[in-house]
């Protein structure tokens, strides 16, 4: 068992609910990266039966009654990837009934002692499950699939992204966007606790989740498990309508340039780049982005690797001073199917609501 410690706790609604078996609400961090939230240098381990099991995404919680270091029983509740993802690495809503006795292994939660998020899962007949995939008498992978273009399912290849921590781009801000900075709080205003996609690079590297490139005529359709985003790419236009509405993914407008597909964006609504910003010394900050934001994609098709390529720029001369930096991400073929995400959201006082009402 692990050593509870009494940490501080900006979230006293869990807190004080804690204790009680079955009634923890779910805290203000849903969707969110990983750093802000939980200490890695502070593993916990916690035995206990399963009383409840939130089959949720883009996170699943765990409930456990589990006895602390002052022999007192607790429900500690342990949050992981989403409830699609889980299943896919061997973890079954079936697997996780209420009265199942498991130990669970991973990070202790910064704000609350009796929250963590877990990365393993034991069972009494000795099986391991590791929620990014790793398990005991995991079978040999399949053979790889061949892909000839951009167009079929595909799943963000491993990389060592971190998906919280410094952005240089806070140094290029304008007087306007350090004013929207400074007004925004990431702990509660983030667009995803309403299950809103935020922004093509956020849905581009959400891992864990399938993606699908298929034509119809002249639009290109992507669709991505996560938060169930569907992006239409117009080949026969040429500008973004003037009265368009505004949106977290805006309006997208492509063409081939030889077998590299090239995406232009605009008419999106002010928004969210980057859910965590943690710098030194200061407050964790949000990276925003304004309505003038403006995105060029470009994917292609490597035969030489069999993987999908995507860089994305960016530009917003309302909120910064410069360009940003480009960046890329790579995908792997897959077989997969896509799921519903059916992501649940929260509302102001980070209780559950049932639609998502964005």
């Amino acid at each position: 068992m692990a050593d509870y410690r009494t940490l501080p706790n900006r979230y006293s609604m869990v807190r004080a609910a804690a204790c009680l078996i079955g009634a923890v609400p779910l805290a203000a961090w849903a969707h969110h990266s990983f750093a802000p939230h939980f200490d890695a240098s502070k593993p916990v381990e916690i035995t206990g039966p399963i009383t409840e099991y939130e089959q949720r995404n883009p996170h699943a919680y765990l409930h456990v009654a589990a006895v602390d270091e002052n022999g007192l029983t607790r429900e500690y509740v342990c949050e992981s990837h989403g409830v699609t993802q889980l299943r896919r690495n061997g973890i079954t809503p079936e697997m996780l009934s209420v009265g199942t006795t498991v130990t669970l292994t991973g990070s202790q939660a910064r704000n609350d002692p009796f929250m963590c998020f877990f990365n393993t899962v034991e069972f009494a007949d000795g099986r391991v499950f590791n929620v990014n995939g790793a398990r005991d008498s995991r079978p040999a992978a399949p053979a790889e699939i061949s892909r000839s273009d951009i167009f079929g399912t595909w799943l963000l290849a491993p990389a060592n992204r971190s998906t919280s921590g410094p952005q240089p781009m806070m140094a290029s801000l304008t007087a306007a966007g350090r004013r929207a900075v400074e007004t925004y709080d990431p702990f509660v205003d983030d667009p995803t606790f309403r299950c809103d996609p935020v922004a093509i690079r956020r849905v581009w590297f959400a891992p864990g989740t399938p993606l699908e490139i298929g034509r119809d005529g002249q639009r290109i359709v992507l669709r991505h498990e996560w938060m169930d985003v569907e992006r239409i790419i117009h080949l026969d236009a040429t500008t973004h309508p003037a009265d368009g509405p505004r949106t977290s993914l805006g309006h997208s407008i492509g063409r081939f340039e030889g077998d590299v597909l090239v995406v232009e964006t605009g008419n999106y609504a002010a928004g969210v780049l980057s859910q965590y910003v943690e710098m030194p010394g200061q407050p964790t900050r949000g990276l925003l982005h304004s309505d003038a934001l403006r995105s060029v994609e470009r994917v292609w098709f490597d035969a030489g690797s069999n993987r999908l390529n995507v860089s994305i720029e960016l530009f917003d001369p309302v909120f910064y001073t410069r360009d940003f930096d480009a960046v890329s991400a790579q995908y792997q073929p897959t077989d997969l199917q896509l799921e519903p995400f059916n992501c649940k959201p929260e509302n102001a006082d980070h209780t559950l609501i049932d639609s998502p009402g964005l």
